[in-house]
């Protein structure tokens, strides 16, 4: 088993990169702020977000991986998961994040950005089963 780990960090930085750039960015031209606290509409759109950045971009680097690629994915997204924690933990704002969203919001949001990810990976593996079916 050959695990392309570039590939894996790449995704993992890329699914935080995109999810800064679309959420803070939609949230901030909305007017809506989240440092105050998580509506549930807004931990709704972000759990929503970070599934589909996440399956999105584990659908697109997974062209190139040749087998296993559930596991890219998963593991791309747990690499993304662990770049927000530590990026929030390194600032000192885990309680802030955590009062915020609340303990079980905050899981259920990265654990949604780890689902994507395996579903990208699940697509990325069906498409590849299909795809010479049709040749």
């Amino acid at each position: 088993m050959r695990i392309q780990w570039l590939r894996v960090l790449l995704g993992g930085f890329l699914i935080e990169v995109v999810l800064a750039i679309v959420l803070l960015g939609g949230f901030s031209a909305a007017g809506v702020e989240i440092a105050n606290g998580v509506s549930t509409a807004s931990a709704a759109i972000i759990g929503v977000g970070c599934f589909a950045a996440a399956f999105v971009i584990v659908l697109w680097l997974g062209r190139g991986i040749q087998n296993h690629l559930v596991l890219h994915g998963f593991l791309m997204g747990l690499v993304a998961t662990l770049i927000y924690v530590g990026l929030v933990a390194g600032s000192g704002q885990m309680s802030t994040a955590l009062a915020a969203y609340g303990s079980a919001t905050f899981v259920t949001v990265n654990a949604a950005r780890l689902v994507g990810a395996v579903f990208g990976g699940v697509a990325c593996e069906r498409r590849r089963a299909v795809r010479p079916a049709m040749l």
